[in-house]
Order: structure tokens, then sequence, then C-alpha cells
């Protein structure tokens, strides 16, 4: 067999990466929860302005 280095790094790697793209997923989820409503009537405003 022969077996590199980086290969028993793989696994660590992937699931650390994953990890961190979940908690980024979680804080944008939690601030879509929190500001989501500001966030679309500023949006709306906005859009609206642009149309006069």
């Amino acid at each position: 067999m022969n077996q590199s280095m980086s290969a028993g790094l793989r696994l660590p790697l992937v699931a650390a990466v994953s990890l961190l793209l979940l908690a980024l997923g979680g804080v944008a989820f939690f601030g879509w929860l929190r500001f989501g409503a500001s966030i679309l009537l500023t949006l709306g405003e906005t859009g609206l302005s642009w149309c006069f």
C-alpha cells in the first residue's frame, strides 16, 4: 500500500470546511430571521423609488 500523507488529512479538512460552511449558513439564517422584515421593506422602498 502506497498511501500519501495528504490522504490522511483529507477527511479532517473536509469535515472542518463543512462545519465552517454550516456555521456560516446558521449565522445567515439567524440574520434573516432577525432582520428579514426590515431587509425586505428597505429593498421594497428602494425599488419603489426607482419606479418614480
